[in-house]
């Protein structure tokens, strides 16, 4: 009888696109589970209102989609997305937290296939899309912040954009103009045109190229590397010329001293996020108490992370040590901002959690199927990711608690008043005005 392989491997590929759409499915029941209590929210940060007006002057003069004015240099694609949410949604914020809540979950789908595409090992996958929908490492700030579809959207884009690379360096050979190299180069555009820290996916191209080069069998600064770099370049410098300006750049340091502390601070923060806030004066007694050795739990910590990621890179495979990398590479444009301005904001910590929850679900499964033999105790690995889990959903509480009286400060007031009043001007009547 003749051979029916490819009729098997047709059926196997409609399996694989069954399961895996049930698992997004499953994800987006996850995460409007999870962020259910930020769903009642108003507007709770300047940004959020600053957005607001923003979209209405993209109402008048479309050009405004370039404007710099949010502290962010140049970033188009946010700007578009928000400008077309304010004309879907109006000030219905229930409405954008919907919409972030979406997107995450979308961002956390592709964590599983970035993990797939570069391991054949379905239970770390999924464990790490799972971590990631949790907020493990970043604690679902960005997504309780409705301006947070900045970091929401260059995340999408870096996920989508390094699975599409991978898949063309590892399938393709680095192939010019196949399907999976102009969609890399798609979406790598795209995130040039978001925020600066898109540059951060050339440091990620350049580690994949380097501990991959022996299966790749390609030059670390290879045809396509150099491409990319380019246009990152051509991008930058159009920038710069119609900036006349780096947005912020009185608040950089680039002092090593500065550097070193806040790389540190970050990284202890993606495992350790209490510090001295409401989340600890308002909390109950065991995180005050927990509080009390903040200090020697920071110091721990650092040090744990620092010994892993010398030990991972000397003995770990080729996964381990690219998202160690990940780590340190998609952090380090953070850690140039002089305290306090922007200074160990969780927000920045949404793409940098992504090698953090990889990392934690291998050594769960891991360490799970050493006790294979052990039918109770092979579960305790588990406890571990539980653990981080239920730190992430206490802190998403208080978060929650904190936006809710930010929303009603006196110091939004001005900002909320620009906007009702452009809003009148625009609607030319105060009758129908959103209520405040």
């Amino acid at each position: 009888m003749p051979s029916s392989a490819p009729v098997q491997s047709a059926r196997r590929r409609a399996s694989t696109r069954t399961r895996e759409f049930a698992f997004f499915l499953f994800l987006n029941l996850i995460g409007f589970t999870f962020f259910s209590l930020a769903l009642d929210n108003s507007f709770w940060h300047g940004d959020d209102w600053n957005y607001l007006l923003q979209a209405l002057r993209i109402g008048e003069h479309w050009h405004e989609i370039f404007s710099t004015r949010l502290h962010q240099a140049f970033q188009p694609i946010p700007n578009l997305i928000f400008f077309l949410e304010f004309k879907a949604f109006q000030v219905d914020a229930h409405a954008y937290y919907l919409f972030n809540i979406f997107v995450h979950s979308i961002n956390a789908f592709l964590v599983y296939l970035l993990v797939r595409t570069m391991i054949k090992d379905r239970a770390i996958a999924v464990l790490s899309g799972l971590l990631f929908e949790f907020a493990v490492g970043n604690f679902g700030k960005s997504v309780m912040t409705v301006s947070g579809i900045s970091d929401l959207i260059i995340t999408t884009l870096t996920l989508t954009t390094m699975i599409y690379y991978i898949k063309n360096e590892i399938e393709e050979r680095g192939a010019l103009w196949k399907k999976n190299f102009v969609l890399c180069l798609i979406f790598f555009t795209l995130s040039m045109l978001s925020k600066t820290t898109s540059f951060s996916l050339l440091g990620l191209m350049l580690a994949f190229n380097l501990f991959y080069r022996q299966e790749t069998g390609r030059r670390v600064f290879d045809r396509n590397f150099t491409m990319f770099a380019g246009i990152a370049l051509l991008v930058m410098v159009v920038k710069l010329i119609g900036q006349r300006e780096i947005p912020g750049a009185d608040d950089l340091d680039f002092s090593l001293l500065s550097l070193a502390r806040n790389l540190a601070a970050y990284l202890v923060r993606m495992v350790f996020p209490i510090h001295s806030s409401t989340l600890v004066s308002e909390a109950g007694p065991v995180v005050k108490f927990i509080y009390e050795f903040a200090t020697a739990f920071r110091v721990v910590i650092l040090l744990c992370i620092v010994s892993y990621s010398l030990f991972g890179f000397i003995f770990g495979n080729r996964v381990i040590r690219f998202f160690i990398a990940w780590t340190y590479i998609v952090v380090a444009p953070f850690c140039f901002y002089r305290f306090p301005k922007d200074w160990l904001d969780i927000r920045f910590l949404y793409l940098v959690s992504v090698s953090f929850q990889m990392i934690l679900a291998t050594g769960t499964v891991l360490a799970a199927r050493l006790l294979y033999q052990r039918p109770w105790r092979r579960r305790l690995p588990l406890l571990v990711p539980l653990a981080f889990v239920s730190l992430s959903y206490f802190v998403l509480r208080q978060l929650d608690y904190n936006y809710e009286q930010k929303a009603n400060s006196p110091q939004l007031d001005s900002v909320k008043a620009q906007f009702y009043e452009y809003y009148a001007r625009r609607t030319a009547t105060t009758e129908t005005l959103p209520h405040r």
